[in-house]
């Protein structure tokens, strides 16, 4: 039985402006999608590893990393959408909230039961 390891998120998909698909010479159809690693204990996500962002043409379907990137417009979207808003979601935190609940409130149960 397997009882802790690792998962990952998908993180805000979003249309990544101007630019071609380095494939398929596509123009806007490229999609950004991070990927969020984490860390669990019985699937109870408790804090995240690292992320992973890539492009997706929409049209070819091909994936792409930031250096595989020719045009200088579609470069800097990409860094944009993977500085503001590729954010650690909250619930990667779910394990410790649960931990931290339930140090306080064994803490605190002994007052409660004067």
């Amino acid at each position: 039985m397997i009882i802790f390891g690792t998962s990952s998120s998908t993180i805000h998909p979003a249309k990544l402006d101007g630019g071609c698909c380095p494939f398929c010479k596509t123009k806007n159809q490229m999609w950004i999608q991070g990927y969020r690693k984490y860390f669990h204990v019985f699937w109870i996500p408790f804090f995240p590893l690292w992320k992973k962002i890539y492009s997706v043409c929409s049209h070819c379907k091909g994936v792409f990393e930031k250096k595989e990137f020719k045009d200088q417009e579609l470069t800097t979207s990409f860094e944009y959408f993977e500085n503001n808003k590729i954010k650690i979601p909250w619930y990667h935190f779910t394990g410790i909230i649960l931990v931290l609940l339930l140090i306080m409130l064994i803490s605190i149960l002994p007052f409660l039961t004067k």
